[in-house]
């Protein structure tokens, strides 16, 4: 009974965050986000997939299931903001930033907080507490990146470092994130809901006489993202595939912030994991983009099929990104060009012939042809109007920028 009404407890406080102005501030960066990417669709395919209402929407929702979730983690274990060094955490995460964005992640400055309290004594933070925070930011992250890190990738064009030019798609998401955190006081808050809990509670909280203490529930807004690009595999099997590794790591991380409460070592274990265990997925992430074959390269023959427009004539009749259009109505298609000569003699039915990925011939009909101008194929060219720019991804962030702008001057 008691767990159950602590969790109503914890949907009530984070349903009423819908009304905190600054949740509204975190869904307006994610709305601009968004209209950036709905931009470079509308570049790339020539209208939106999903309206941007329903991408924000979507994200929204998202946000706040995993935010009870979260909460409830962050509840159990008993974790307190009270001394953990979010103070400390968020301006170097930034600082991070300039150097790569992928540096903003927590688990970088998390452990470059714990690790400099660690050998110095300063800032005083409780290494454990701040750890497990961060292995549950990340356990959410993982989460949200299985469910909904591959809806609405964006395809793209994107030249190599050997300069071929192959297609893939790019995944941007971003969803704010309302969780609960304890806080610690010694006054009764008059009117406040009180919960007895077990005796084995709190496993993360405050060291002094808990007799003294009372536990009160902090309303949190945060925004998580997850940025990637696959060019060696479909979005969705990317964004599995990062997620699970994503888990396991924040699994890991909040094992070993459990443990270093009793065995002092794992405060450093933890520490050190947190940034070098993080920094390690992203490396064999980026390997395996690097040594597997493009999904999505220039044919020679026939045209690859890199994106099917929604609700369009291509996507009705079945054809899939990764086909290959080798023929329709018996000639052959090497380019757009000879789709829009065959379109403009306005024939009754289409014939089209494709090459799946596993290497199988079909054979689709089309009999809905009147007034039909396009299929709604997106196709990898030899010479593509649009390139997707990788290289901030790759090489770093604005110091670094301003670095090689330097260099070059002098």
């Amino acid at each position: 009974m008691i767990y159950i009404n602590l969790i109503w407890l914890i949907i009530k406080s984070i349903a009423l965050m819908i009304l905190n102005p600054f949740m509204w501030l975190v869904v307006a960066f994610i709305y601009f986000q968004y209209k950036r990417n709905v931009e470079i669709e509308r570049q790339m395919v020539g209208k939106e997939q999903t309206s941007l209402k329903d991408q924000v929407l979507d994200s929204t929702i998202y946000g706040f299931l995993i935010g009870i979730l979260g909460s409830i983690v962050i509840v159990f274990l008993g974790i307190t903001i009270d001394n953990i060094g979010i103070e400390y955490v968020f301006p170097l995460a930034i600082l991070l930033m300039l150097i790569n964005p992928r540096y903003i992640c927590f688990s970088y400055a998390g452990g470059i907080v714990s690790l400099i309290s660690l050998m110095i004594g300063y800032p005083n933070v409780n290494v454990s507490g701040l750890m497990a925070i961060v292995g549950i930011l990340h356990l959410m992250e993982s989460i949200l990146i299985y469910l909904d890190g591959s809806a609405n990738s964006i395809p793209v064009f994107v030249r190599l470092k050997n300069g071929n030019i192959v297609g893939g798609y790019t995944m941007q998401k971003f969803w704010p994130i309302p969780f609960i955190a304890l806080s610690t006081t010694t006054a009764i808050l008059g009117g406040a809901s009180s919960i007895n809990m077990p005796d084995w509670w709190p496993l993360l909280g405050p060291s002094s006489n808990l007799k003294d203490i009372v536990f009160i529930m902090m309303p949190v807004v945060a925004a998580l993202g997850y940025g990637d690009i696959a060019l060696t595999e479909m979005p969705k099997k990317r964004a599995h595939r990062s997620s699970i590794r994503l888990l396991g790591f924040s699994l890991i991380l909040i094992g070993l912030s459990l443990l270093s409460i009793k065995i002092y070592i794992f405060k450093w274990i933890a520490a050190f994991f947190g940034p070098l265990a993080h920094e390690l997925i992203i490396i064999i992430g980026q390997r395996e983009e690097k040594t597997k074959k493009p999904l999505f390269e220039y044919q020679d023959t026939g045209l690859m099929v890199l994106s099917v427009v929604k609700n369009s004539p291509a996507e009705q009749i079945g054809i899939k990104p990764g086909d290959v259009v080798l023929k329709i109505n018996d000639i052959q298609i090497n380019s757009e060009d000879d789709i829009k000569r065959l379109l403009s003699t306005n024939p009754t039915i289409l014939f089209i012939t494709v090459r799946e990925a596993d290497g199988s011939f079909v054979r689709y009909e089309y009999r809905n042809c009147k007034g039909i101008n396009w299929l709604g194929l997106l196709i990898v060219p030899q010479y593509p109007d649009n390139l997707y720019s990788i290289s901030e991804m790759e090489n770093g962030g604005l110091i670094k920028s301003l670095l090689r702008k330097f260099t070059k001057k002098h």
